[in-house]
């Protein structure tokens, strides 16, 4: 082999493929898109080897858009020679096998890796490997990609180019042709869009051959009590009525565990931010050098950092969920139910990815086949809490409940689960809107693998949670780095004069109330560019209990929502002598008139209403136009949910005022 030559890791859904492509590459990975689309693939460097993970698909002969692409790739890997690692679930063996039957006959080299062997021998198992590797012509390696066990056997195929082309299934189907030709009938049958009887007559010989092979290879000594306890949660995980409970149940515990686990440290970053603050304006030279790192950059990028425990747990706990097997069962229990708004359960695993972050959620719905239902979650899935709403819902929260971290049912985490309920039922109801009016063609045919419940990778967990949390922290660090500096040019240099603002500070003193006494940084900041910016939209956000203040941190959240808070946090700090918290800033916040508090219950429930259903992000916006391929989709998505955000928060407004 070469240097860098590419070996192509390829399995199903719930494989173990990637614990095994981590175990392999370690932390040296790196993930891409293919060229040209939002499909995501992930690349790392095993010793001298690149191994490519390709996205898992079910089979070759699929319609899905990301499968479509997946195969694409894996035909032009088979044709180009490159080496294969096929990794099969050893649980549900032969049905991945079928899968590595078509590829097998692709005529690429390949070794096929037998996983979960530990569970295998707890479910007394036998699988013969030297047996299958004489029937299927190839080198077969058990392993355990949890603990990495047989990865040293793996290692050693690779290294050693124990790489071969396996024997045919269905080659026989050819044999009119001449030598070497069939790759190229089967590749030209696989690429036809349209199913034709000699493929299905293909596949069911495939699955006859690979019935035969399991049953004279495998041996199954507990066949009876065989996934016993994967049956018995299911009765109730799965149960129509109590399986939706559970799965309520489940997601107040992960929201109440947001709140609950990460207040110490997110209370020891904010106390480290404005220590850092306070010690960069005491000896930084005076100037502008010293306004801009203590008042923009340190208290702008605190802003986001302050947000990580409670966006790591998250992540930390949806990823458990998703390795025992969990959120496969959301799609089945969840299907019935959505096939009312036009969805199925297939949807499920795109709109939970939309409280990560809707971007890539949009681009998971190309494992959708139904094209109607594509469109449908497209255009409803940014109402999905997302991450980056969960600092300003945390914030905001925060100022209007007292502290409960002591209590075992919180009313901040309850309210946080009513917020994500909301933007689930808003989500539902967009969907079915989208569906009674869409002319687009509808094609609702779905089929689901339930995997066996299994203790969680531990080891893959953290590294998705380190890989997610950085990569929100470097994304939203850039924006909020860019816009902290904007602000603070226009939050420290004004169209008047320093002599004019000495004389209407002058006056306001003579006639200002003691309850409405504003220092002269909060009067400067009236009279600066951001001030007029803010005095203008002012009046259109007035009806929603906002003053120009929330208007620039909401004008600002526009490029993403977690931007609100760290606008808010340099707002509020600019030119301040105090160290209080973000929190303790807003609950001080005072309405000029009248002296009364700014984010009172009415003004605090009105913004979080406002962000349940704005579409603050204009890189979703960019990506929503991606993939319908047409603008008039992106716009009539952010107008609509604009309109809908403003209605509600309005209403909200009213109603608690």
């Amino acid at each position: 082999m070469t240097a860098q030559q590419e070996i192509v890791l390829i399995g199903k859904p719930n494989s173990g493929k990637s614990s095994l492509f981590n175990q392999l590459t370690g932390l040296n990975q790196k993930v891409g898109n293919f060229a040209g689309v939002t499909v995501e693939r992930k690349k790392g460097v095993f010793k001298k080897f690149a191994i490519i993970d390709l996205p898992g698909l079910k089979s070759l002969r699929i319609t899905s858009p990301e499968e479509v692409i997946s195969k694409n790739a894996i035909l032009q890997h088979a044709k180009q020679g490159k080496s294969i690692v096929f990794v099969a679930s050893g649980t549900q063996l032969e049905d991945h096998l079928i899968l590595f039957s078509e590829i097998a006959d692709l005529g690429a080299p390949i070794i096929l890796v037998i996983n979960f062997k530990d569970e295998l021998i707890k479910n007394k198992i036998q699988v013969d490997s030297d047996k299958i590797r004489d029937l299927i012509g190839c080198p077969v390696v058990m392993t355990n990609s949890r603990k990495g066990d047989g990865l040293k056997e793996l290692e050693g195929f690779i290294e050693q180019g124990g790489f071969s082309i396996p024997h045919s299934v269905c080659r026989s189907a050819y044999d009119d042709f001449e030598n070497g030709q069939y790759v190229n009938r089967y590749v030209e049958t696989l690429a036809s869009e349209n199913p034709v009887a000699e493929r299905e007559e293909e596949f069911l010989k495939r699955r006859k051959t690979i019935h035969g092979l399991i049953q004279s290879s495998v041996e199954n000594r507990n066949a009876k009590t065989y996934l016993t306890n994967t049956k018995k949660w299911d009765q109730y995980l799965l149960h129509p009525i109590y399986g939706m409970f559970f799965f309520i149940a489940i997601m107040w515990m992960v929201f109440q565990a947001v709140f609950s686990l990460s207040g110490y440290p997110m209370d020891m970053i904010d106390a480290s931010f404005s220590a850092l603050s306070s010690f960069a304006k005491a000896n930084l030279p005076a100037g502008w050098i010293n306004s801009l790192v203590s008042q923009a950059l340190i208290p702008g990028i605190g802003g986001v950092v302050i947000f990580i425990p409670q966006i790591a747990i998250l992540f930390f706990l949806l990823g458990v969920l998703e390795h025992v097997g969990y959120m496969s069962r959301i799609s089945f229990i969840s299907d019935a139910f959505l096939r009312k708004f036009g969805l199925s359960g297939k949807s499920v695993i795109p709109l939970m990815s939309s409280w990560a972050c809707s971007i890539p959620a949009i681009m998971s719905t190309r494992v959708i086949d139904d094209p109607r239902e594509r469109m449908a979650v497209i255009l409803a899935s940014p109402l999905m809490t997302c991450s980056a709403r969960l600092p300003v819902y945390t914030i905001l929260i925060a100022v209007v409940v007292p502290d409960d971290s002591g209590a075992f049912i919180g009313m901040k985490g309850l309210l946080l689960l009513a917020l994500y309920l909301l933007g689930v039922i808003a989500t539902l109801a967009v969907a079915w809107l989208v569906n009674r009016r869409s002319k687009i063609p509808s094609n609702p045919l779905w089929s689901l693998e339930l995997p066996k419940y299994r203790m969680p990778n531990w080891r893959n967990i953290f590294h998705n949670v380190y890989n997610k949390t950085k990569s929100f922290v470097v994304e939203a660090g850039k924006v909020i780095l860019a816009i902290s500096i904007l602000l603070w040019l226009l939050s420290t240099n004004s169209p008047k004069s320093e002599e004019y603002i000495d004389q209407q500070f002058q006056s306001y003193q003579e006639t200002a109330s003691p309850q409405m006494n504003l220092s002269r940084d909060a009067f400067d900041l009236e009279y600066s560019y951001i001030g007029y910016i803010g005095k203008f939209i002012e009046p259109t956000i007035a009806p929603l209990g906002y003053d120009w203040k929330i208007g620039i941190a909401i004008l600002s959240s526009f490029a993403a929502r977690e931007v609100f808070v760290g606008t808010l946090s340099t707002i509020y700090s600019i030119g301040s002598e105090e160290e209080a918290t973000v929190v303790q800033r807003l609950r001080q916040e005072k309405v000029m008139a009248t002296g009364k508090p700014r984010y009172d219950l009415a003004t605090s429930i009105s913004l979080l209403i406002f962000y349940v259903f704005a579409m603050q992000c204009m890189s979703t916006v960019a990506i929503v136009r991606k993939e319908t391929g047409k603008w008039k989709y992106a716009i009539w998505q952010f107008f609509f949910f604009l309109f809908l955000a403003y209605g509600f928060a309005f209403i909200a407004n009213i109603l608690l005022s």
